[in-house]
């Protein structure tokens, strides 16, 4: 007769929570994902190196020790190092959403006086605000290295981040800009991206100007929306405003 072995203790541990074999996550010890500030220290953790150092020379084992917690643990949570990138991003959502529905409700309003300036506004200012946060700092690094970054990992994020808040943005123009080629549309919003990045990522200005002047300076806002608008009207022949 036939009798059933007792799974070892390093096969307990190799399924957690009755996951069979190919789990994402990794094994952790009992008790391990009860401190709840953990997850968020990961998280913090990841958005500051893949900010400071870019995301191919981050690994998960940099990101646990910055954490101060278990390898194992950055697993549990997010799964592999691209999952964990996609987090980042989707930690921030809010900040997106804002920016698309305020977009939105300005095309919705149809063309108008000052009309390219409220839609550079409301695309920039919780960009600009967000920066000036106490964790914005390292975000506003972070999309503009994952901007530039040619990976798959970062294009694959960018798309599913940014491309809703691009189409907002062109379809709200093309309403305040009428006539305006949709190409000349789009090559101006990618100036004016990178402007932005420049604007709250770029610290050269600090360095320059000796000290003078901050990334990101939220005084210098109602500069930056008047340096856009000017630039799009002039893309699209328009008279600069008054």
């Amino acid at each position: 007769m036939e009798t059933t072995k007792k799974p070892s203790s390093a096969r307990r541990s190799a399924s957690p929570s009755g996951r069979g074999k190919g789990a994402r996550r990794s094994a952790i010890a009992p008790g391990d994902p009860q401190r709840p500030d953990r997850r968020q220290d990961i998280l913090a953790s990841a958005e500051f190196l893949f900010a400071e150092r870019g995301y191919a020379a981050v690994s998960v084992r940099d990101i646990a020790a910055r954490a101060g917690v278990p390898v194992a643990l950055v697993g549990y949570y997010f799964g592999r190092k691209p999952e964990l990138l996609a987090t980042v991003f989707a930690h921030r959502q809010a900040n997106l959403d804002e920016r698309i529905s305020r977009i939105r409700e300005i095309g919705a309003r149809g063309p108008g006086e000052g009309r390219v300036a409220e839609i550079v506004t409301a695309w920039a200012e919780p960009v600009v605000r967000l920066h000036d946060s106490a964790s914005g700092d390292s975000f506003s690094l972070l999309v503009a290295r994952t901007a530039w970054d040619p990976g798959p990992e970062a294009t694959e994020t960018i798309e599913r981040f940014y491309d809703p808040l691009v189409r907002a943005f062109l379809e709200a123009m093309a309403i305040a800009l009428p006539g305006c080629p949709h190409d000349r549309l789009l090559w101006a919003y990618e100036y004016a991206v990178g402007a932005l990045l420049m604007y709250v990522a770029d610290k050269r200005i600090e360095r320059l100007s000796g000290g003078r002047a901050t990334a990101g300076d939220p005084a210098l806002f109602e500069d930056f929306v008047r340096f856009v608008t000017a630039g799009l009207n002039a893309m699209c022949g328009c008279a600069p405003p008054r």
